[in-house]
């Protein structure tokens, strides 16, 4: 089985970085990290709102006829906003520019899908909302020309 985490994290950073609706939740570039920057102290140094892609998980469904994999990716929103009204209304957008067949390099998506949430929290201290939502593409390694 070909690894497609890496095509997938650059396609889902590519979708969320150019999405038209995240600009527009955000008043402009959005601010979408696949590590969020801190301090030496280990505090958050990015500024609110921001999106960050999490984890992710490969999981093989090649059989003797066919090579395929699902992977299943993790997003985060959080903000400082007051109430959840911000981060759930980036978190839509997130959804929007995510629930689509992504073009991932070397592979074909053959299948996508929110798997579980949107969730919306809010962190122990009491004044962050963190929303997450993983999505799961089916893809199959490109043919080769």
């Amino acid at each position: 089985m070909k690894d497609p985490s890496l095509p997938v994290q650059e396609a889902v950073f590519a979708a969320l970085t150019g999405s038209a609706a995240l600009a527009t939740a955000f008043g402009g570039t959005p601010r979408v990290f696949d590590r969020v920057p801190i301090d030496a102290a280990g505090r958050v140094t990015a500024r609110f709102p921001y999106v960050a892609i999490g984890e992710d998980q490969v999981t093989s469904e090649a059989n003797a006829c066919f090579d395929a994999a699902s992977i299943f990716v993790t997003v985060h929103v959080w903000s400082r906003a007051v109430g959840k009204v911000e981060a759930k209304t980036i978190m839509a957008a997130v959804c929007l520019a995510l629930d689509v067949k992504l073009d991932v390099d070397g592979f074909g998506v053959i299948g996508h899908e929110v798997e579980t949430g949107p969730q919306h929290l809010t962190d122990a201290d009491g004044l962050t909302s963190h929303s997450v939502v993983t999505f799961r593409y089916r893809l199959a390694p490109a043919a080769n020309p």
